[in-house]
């Protein structure tokens, strides 16, 4: 659907019957934002039906000014904002704690664009959030990398620091937080 143009910024619009969603702003927040209201507003839709009027009849591109605004049902909000840590954590259904350092984990890369984390950053990023955490977090992100979810990339004041591997990402968009 993203045109790859040296534009960071994205625009979909679909209309599905009496339902449009047309969300603008960075890529990263305007997928985000679409897959939201795709699913509140088209979930009961038939997902080849949306992707065949994403491809044909619904308009795609790109634009790099001015403020944008949405239009859903008659609310609008700001395309500057995003969803917090806190509201992605309670859309999960009870992860266990290594799953909770995860989440933290890939909301510090995809929505703090961090290119990668340590233990003490996910600590840090989950108390502010509140979100409780296992007693050694070390540990848990280590076993993660071992389920293939994280990498260790880098080491920064004595901890590892590790990214989300492709199935890490998938793990916690689809299964954790099912995006």
């Amino acid at each position: 659907m993203a045109d790859d143009s040296d534009s960071e910024s994205l625009r979909l619009h679909v209309s599905i019957g009496d339902v449009t969603i047309d969300v603008e702003g960075p890529v990263d927040e305007a997928e985000t934002w679409f897959e939201g209201l795709r699913e509140d507003y088209l979930s009961d839709v038939d997902t080849e039906a949306v992707q065949a009027a994403a491809d044909g009849a619904g308009s795609v591109s790109q634009d790099t000014g001015g403020e944008s605004q949405n239009d859903v049902d008659g609310s609008t909000a700001s395309h500057t904002k995003t969803r917090s840590l806190t509201e992605f954590y309670k859309e999960s259904d009870n992860p266990t704690k290594q799953e909770r350092a995860l989440i933290v984990g890939w909301y510090l890369e995809y929505h703090e664009d961090r290119g990668d984390f340590t233990s003490t950053e996910v600590e840090e990023r989950a108390q502010d959030a509140k979100i409780g955490l296992g007693a050694n977090v070390s540990r848990d992100l280590s076993n993660q990398a071992g389920n293939g979810r994280l990498e260790k990339v880098d080491e920064r004041e004595g901890k590892d620091a590790y990214h989300l591997t492709l199935t890490g990402e998938e793990y916690v968009q689809d299964e954790l937080l099912e995006l």
